[in-house]
């Protein structure tokens, strides 16, 4: 009979158990939103993309930095590129196709101010910041002071090793001239990576 009565007992323990438990879903929720807040501010892979060009020689880097998205320019041997658009177009010479390198000769009619400052790549440049600057004008993101953001002038060379110093000089004059004040030199790691 003590059986019996034991077990009438733990039915009644179970069934007012079960009557006052209920899930607490508002402190689950509020565990799972910290998990995905933690895990979106920590997410580490890089959505910044830059193309590159078959037949270009980047200099080595043992650096690992990702550098931030920018607009970009790709110096090779035969041209510039701004932005996948080609703008310039080198001189070849015999002797340049003949060995199979290129001078970085840029025609007498892309330069100016004494044949410090290319042309088509200044007019590019200039129209990038003028639709950068249109869009931060319109973009509700603001300073302190309620003003847009300053155009930050941030331009991305992608050059082939190869280039002469005197044809990076210029681009860098004509991207200073335009409000580009930021240069990063895109290179390749070490390893191959």
């Amino acid at each position: 009979m003590r059986s019996n009565r034991g077990s009438i007992r733990n039915r009644f323990r179970r069934k007012k158990l079960n009557e006052g438990f209920e899930l607490q879903l508002t402190s689950l929720m509020d565990a799972l939103v910290i998990i995905l807040i933690f895990l979106l501010k920590n997410f580490s892979a890089s959505s910044v993309q830059f193309s590159t060009v078959n037949g270009i020689q980047l200099p080595n880097s043992v650096g690992r930095d990702i550098p931030p998205q920018s607009l970009q320019v790709i110096v090779t041997p035969e041209g510039m590129t701004f932005e996948n658009e080609r703008i310039v177009d080198f001189v070849q010479t015999a002797q340049t196709l003949e060995d199979g390198s290129s001078g970085y000769k840029l025609k007498k009619t892309d330069l100016d101010e004494g044949g410090a400052r290319i042309i088509p790549l200044y007019d590019a440049l200039m129209k990038a910041k003028e639709k950068s600057e249109l869009l931060r004008s319109k973009s509700m993101a603001r300073d302190e002071k309620g003003q847009p953001l300053p155009f930050e002038g941030i331009l991305a060379i992608q050059a082939d090793k190869r280039i002469e110093y005197d044809t990076l000089r210029k681009i860098m004059y004509t991207s200073g001239a335009a409000g580009y004040r930021v240069f990063r030199f895109l290179a390749q790691s070490k390893d191959g990576g």
